[in-house]
């Protein structure tokens, strides 16, 4: 069990050091302390699936699936700033890759709720409109990459959707770190269209990118840890 504590304590400390020096280092070494932080949350999941005496061995595999989704994510996604030429295509990458961590999780929280499947799909579908119209009307220019944006805001709709039904239908610990987890993973996800695809200016840009960090790496921590407590 101290690992389940120290793991999360190194991780904030990494994390500490990312955003302080976010703004003021190059690309190069600004990515390689978001990996050295990224680490931190795959290394919590590794052991969370040690430490289990029983459990979901296919389970298992698909969350950790998911965090490696989301480390390999977070790397194309640094390149990004390092070959700034070539954004669009590590951008898509990166989507790409937390979609497939989407679903890796989803599929996972999905088994944990006896409602019909119809109902996931359903909910998903209205909290994907709603997003959609608030990003049009607080001025979120999609352009281009409108229709990948809007796939990926489906499945994180469908993520949560899975998370709010699986607690739902029956309260366990493990089912409420997943909830925190997805609700701030994908809260990070929100906050990433008004960085990517809106101009603001340098001091909001800042509290939001910082925000995003916290919130991002709150939700994968806390999907690693739910693997000793929900599986």
């Amino acid at each position: 069990m101290v690992y389940l504590i120290a793991i999360p304590i190194l991780m904030l400390i990494s994390m500490s050091i990312y955003m302080y020096y976010h703004f003021r280092i190059k690309k190069e070494i600004n990515l390689l302390l978001k990996l050295i932080t990224s680490f931190w949350f795959v290394l919590l999941g590794i052991v969370a699936i040690f430490l289990k005496e029983s459990g979901n061995v296919n389970y298992c595999i698909m969350m950790f699936a998911g965090l490696i989704s989301g480390f390999i994510g977070d790397a194309i996604l640094g390149l990004k700033g390092v070959f700034p030429e070539r954004k669009k295509i590590f951008f898509c990458l990166g989507l790409i890759m937390f979609f497939v961590g989407h679903v890796f999780y989803s599929r996972v929280l999905f088994e944990f709720s006896a409602y019909p499947n119809y109902i996931y799909f359903f909910i998903a579908l209205v909290l994907t409109v709603l997003i959609i119209i608030l990003l049009e009307i607080t001025h979120v220019e999609l352009g281009k990459l409108k229709f990948p944006n809007y796939a990926y805001i489906y499945i994180s709709s469908f993520l949560l959707t899975t998370a709010i039904l699986g607690i739902v239908s029956g309260y366990s610990t493990g089912k409420l770190i997943a909830l925190i987890g997805v609700l701030s993973f994908v809260l990070s996800d929100f906050l990433l269209s008004y960085l990517y695809f809106k101009k603001i200016a340098f001091p909001k840009f800042k509290v939001l990118k910082y925000v995003n960090i916290i919130t991002y790496y709150s939700g994968q921590l806390l999907l690693a840890l739910s693997i000793y407590f929900l599986l």
